[in-house]
Order: structure tokens, then sequence, then C-alpha cells
């Protein structure tokens, strides 16, 4: 018994997964992850955000998250005929670890094949449960932490926070900008790339495929946040939607989170 308990350690031992991002501190150990293997959603590790709510022009949808049995979950936007003005309702996949997992501090990463059309935009990103409760309280509010979007057509992939509650005259952001000039640009709809950022007490470190993109001390969190994965359309996409580039997708290999031991 002894023996096959130590064979047993020493396995898990072997395949422990270690970050893309290769940090200076070795003592980053996994603490949460999926693979999405299987062919449903874990509903334990996930929620549908918003669930047949709106969220910007999208109509947030639970069959437009679902696992394509291949190790991927797929985040669709679809166009659903309706005799609106437009003719369609738009129909989006959101997921979260909201209400079941949160972290603070950490390096955050996703594996992501996104989206190609305009008309929508995919994210992976971090939110606090009191989001915009408190003006300019980073620990009682924390700060949306937007790891990576992207807004289609080889157009804006940025990485952003925004703090204070929305719509509000105290509504603040910061972000890297257009990282148009990043080679991962040109395959970003047709390859996979790994997104991440690193939080700290201190700042906010951001990566793609493991090299550095942008850093800032701004809104350092100071709350649990939850992840989000999302495909949607905001109010000011809609106007760039054209029919017959939809349905379309966003694929997602893996989320992990590492925490120091």
């Amino acid at each position: 018994m002894l023996y096959t308990t130590l064979l047993v350690l020493l396995l898990l031992h072997a395949h422990q997964t270690t970050p893309t991002t290769q940090l200076e501190d070795s003592t980053f150990e996994l603490v949460w992850s999926d693979e999405f293997s299987g062919d449903e959603l874990d509903l334990e590790k996930w929620m549908h955000r918003r669930k047949d709510g709106m969220h910007g022009k999208s109509r947030i949808r639970e069959h437009c998250s679902a696992l394509d049995g291949k190790g991927h979950v797929v985040l669709k936007t679809q166009l659903i005929s309706d005799e609106s003005e437009v003719g369609y309702e738009v129909e989006s996949g959101m997921i979260a670890t909201q209400g079941l997992y949160a972290w603070k501090y950490g390096l955050f990463e996703a594996r992501i094949k996104f989206e190609s059309a305009e008309g929508h935009h995919g994210a992976f990103w971090l939110q606090s449960s009191e989001y915009g409760k408190v003006t300019d309280d980073f620990e009682a509010s924390g700060t949306e932490i937007d790891i990576i979007e992207y807004f289609g057509r080889k157009g804006a992939l940025s990485q952003n926070l925004h703090w204070n509650k929305y719509g509000s005259k105290d509504k603040k952001s910061i972000g890297s900008g257009n990282l148009k000039t990043n080679p991962v640009i040109e395959t970003v709809d047709t390859e996979f790339h790994v997104y991440s950022m690193l939080w700290t007490p201190e700042e906010y470190i951001f990566y793609i495929d493991g090299t550095e993109t942008w850093r800032t001390v701004k809104a350092v969190s100071k709350h649990d946040e939850y992840i989000i994965l999302s495909l949607l359309t905001s109010v000011g996409e809609a106007t760039r939607i054209i029919e017959e580039e939809f349905p379309d997708h966003m694929l997602i290999d893996w989320v992990r989170v590492f925490q120091k031991k």
C-alpha cells in the first residue's frame, strides 16, 4: 500500500502542470484548472453568467457555451431571426467561476483561438462581485481586469483595467492600447495562443505566449475576483455586424490559475 501511494505521488509530481509564462519566482503552483475534457461543461467549476439576460446587444444563452468533445469550450455568437428592425436577435455565450471560485493574486492563463468577425468581441477577464460599489476603493470593490480582449478582423487586441461604477462620472480605465504590432495579431483567429496576467499586491504584468506585453501599477485590486470567458456584442459593435459572417466562434483549450505555495 505504501509503495502504491508513493508511486501515485511521484507520477502526479512528474506530470505537474507548469506555467507557460516563465516567472523568476519558482514558488508558484497550480491551484485550479479546467482542460475542458469530456462532453459537458463542468458546472462545479463554471456557471452561465447572465443566463437569458442581456449584456450590451447580446442575449446570453446557455446553448452558446458548450464543449466540442475535442478538449475545447466553444463560445458562439449567432443571429436568430425575429421581427425587430434589424431582423434578428444576437445570442452569445458567457461563462464564469462566479459564486464558485475566486482568487486574490496569482498567475492566470488561458489558451484561446479567437473569433474572426467584427460585431462582437471575445474576452478573458476577472471581476469582483462587489465591483463598482465603492468608488476608488480597490480593497472593497476590486477592479475589472481584462487579461485579453479581441474585436475581430485583425483589429483591436488589447489588455485593459476598469474601475468604479459603469456609466458613472467616476468610471475610470487604463489599457495597453491596440497591440496591432504584436505578431500574434496575424494568427489570433486561426491559431491558439496563451494569454496570461500576473497579479501581485504591487502590479499587474500581462503576457502573450510568455512574452510580456504590458505592465502597470494602476488600480491594483486587493479583492478576490472570479474568471469570466465571454463572446458578446456591445452596443457600439452591433452596427458592424455582417450577417453572412455569423455564427462565429471563440475556442478555449484550457484555463489555469497558479499561486504562490
